[in-house]
């Protein structure tokens, strides 16, 4: 599997300020990079900042990815306008879906090598900051969520290279699979404890996960709108 970087995105810490949630840091807005090249350690690129530690970010959610393609499906499915880098991602990925991401799947990119982690949790920043009311509800409904990669080994990446996969030791548990199964955690409780027992699933994912499935709860959480 060779996937193909459309556009690589950096952003820096920020204040932004909107009525629902008035006044708050975030490095959500990002641009696209166009230099020789760009370094990444196991904290992800260099030059992109993460302003709520708590929430984004580590060695567990060093980058995020998302599917190039999702913008077409999405904006002709609901009828709207997005900007660039609307989902505040890291790797822009073309001709790749969710559906075909595995969990733990390993990656050379350049000199650097990444592994899966997780699925992207979206969170009301979606939403608030793209100004599109339902936009977070949409991506939930629609598992069109992207994922995190953990940076195994550092290194220099240019624009022009492309993400070869290495190995895939969990094929059932993809992205796709694991968001279906994770935001209706009534109807698969056992398909859930069987993805909490995979060591490539990041810790803090895991938390959350595992409440999902012992509160047994269906759609988006509070802190997602």
């Amino acid at each position: 599997m060779n996937i193909s970087v459309k556009d690589i995105f950096c952003g820096k810490d920020k204040k932004i300020t909107n009525t629902k949630r008035k006044e708050f840091n975030s490095s959500y807005q990002k641009k696209s990079l166009n230099n020789a090249s760009y370094s990444i350690t196991e904290l992800g690129f260099t030059l992109d900042d993460q302003s709520d530690k708590e929430n984004h970010g580590g060695v567990d959610k060093a980058i995020c990815a998302y599917s190039f393609d999702y913008y077409k499906y999405l904006e002709e499915t609901y009828t709207l306008v997005l900007p660039t880098c609307a989902f505040g991602e890291n790797l822009s990925l073309l001709s790749i879906t969710d559906g075909e991401i595995c969990l733990g799947d390993r990656f050379t990119y350049g000199e650097v090598i990444l592994e899966v982690s997780q699925p992207r949790q979206p969170c009301w920043k979606i939403s608030t900051i793209i100004g599109i009311k339902n936009l977070t509800a949409i991506v939930v409904k629609e598992f069109k969520t992207g994922f995190y990669f953990r940076v195994i080994k550092g290194g220099e990446v240019t624009p022009k290279d492309s993400l070869e996969l290495l190995w895939r030791v969990y094929p059932k548990f993809t992205i796709e699979y694991i968001n279906k199964i994770a935001f209706n955690a009534k109807d698969n409780q056992e398909n859930i404890k069987e993805v909490l027992k995979c060591p490539k699933l990041a810790d803090a994912y895991k938390l959350s996960l595992q409440r999902r499935y012992k509160n047994k709860e269906f759609g988006l959480q509070d802190w997602q709108v």
